[in-house]
């Protein structure tokens, strides 16, 4: 009972990190598309989103293999889900880093597509995830 408390409990931070990316991205990207800036901090809030998404991913092996001594048992279609899944969170938190670092000097054109970027990796790991949870 306990270990399913446990995957509940990550579940939701997960769904709740899951739409704070897809929301802020896609905010992110209607400001950009308006030719502003989203703000660093702001920039910051979608890398800190994008991290617990990862952070909170990994824990669902992490009780897995705590409680049964094993990697959750994925394969096939799942397999590739996770890969997705793996890659946006890689690629969102790699665009934010860029935006953090770099994107006071970007034009207005650059900045719209990293934010293009960020929702568009939000909602393909989104996708990813319903693939994951029925074919596993």
């Amino acid at each position: 009972m306990g270990t399913l408390l446990e995957y509940a409990l990550i579940q939701v931070l997960h769904n709740f990190g899951a739409l704070l990316v897809v929301g802020l991205s896609g905010y992110g990207f209607r400001v950009a598309l308006l030719r502003h800036s989203p703000s660093q901090t702001f920039a910051l809030f979608v890398l800190l989103a994008w991290l617990a998404q990862g952070l909170t991913g990994a824990t669902f092996g992490w009780v897995t293999y705590r409680s049964d001594h094993r990697l959750p048992d994925i394969h096939g279609i799942a397999m590739i889900a996770l890969m997705i899944k793996v890659s946006c969170v890689c690629g969102g938190a790699g665009l934010m880093t860029s935006c953090l670092g770099w994107g006071g000097a970007w034009s207005s054109s650059r900045r719209m597509l990293v934010w293009a970027g960020s929702t568009g990796l939000a909602c393909l790991a989104l996708t990813a995830a319903a693939f994951l949870r029925w074919f596993s």
